[in-house]
């Protein structure tokens, strides 16, 4: 998988599952700063998501939360997700968000804060 693909929505969303999505997010992250780096992610995201036919999914707080957890334990070397390995964990967000706050309407368009 390259950024490339991921950025062209050339990707199979049938195989992008979560680990495929923190894989990029830590690919974008060391390629550039956050700011570009979390543009970068949702526009990707948000075609993959088109791609499967559920362009719903796409939601702004889990996308950017969630870039901003791997963001905070990138430390420039080594295996990131073999030190943070909670970074697989697709619930993670819950242990500060309540599931309606992270799956509500207003998340898919905005940051929402926990």
């Amino acid at each position: 998988m390259t950024l490339a693909a991921f950025e062209a929505g050339a990707l199979d969303p049938a195989t992008f599952d979560h680990r495929a999505h923190v894989e990029v997010a830590i690919a974008l992250l060391r390629e550039t700063d956050f700011l570009d780096a979390a543009a970068r992610y949702q526009r990707g995201i948000e075609k993959i998501a088109a791609k499967a036919g559920a362009p719903h999914k796409a939601n702004v707080t889990i996308t950017l939360a969630f870039l901003s957890l791997i963001a905070e334990r990138l430390d420039g070397a080594g295996d990131v997700l073999a030190a943070h390995p909670e970074l697989l964990e697709k619930t993670l967000l819950t242990r500060w968000y309540a599931h309606e706050r992270l799956c509500s309407p207003l998340a898919r368009r905005v940051l929402l804060l926990p």
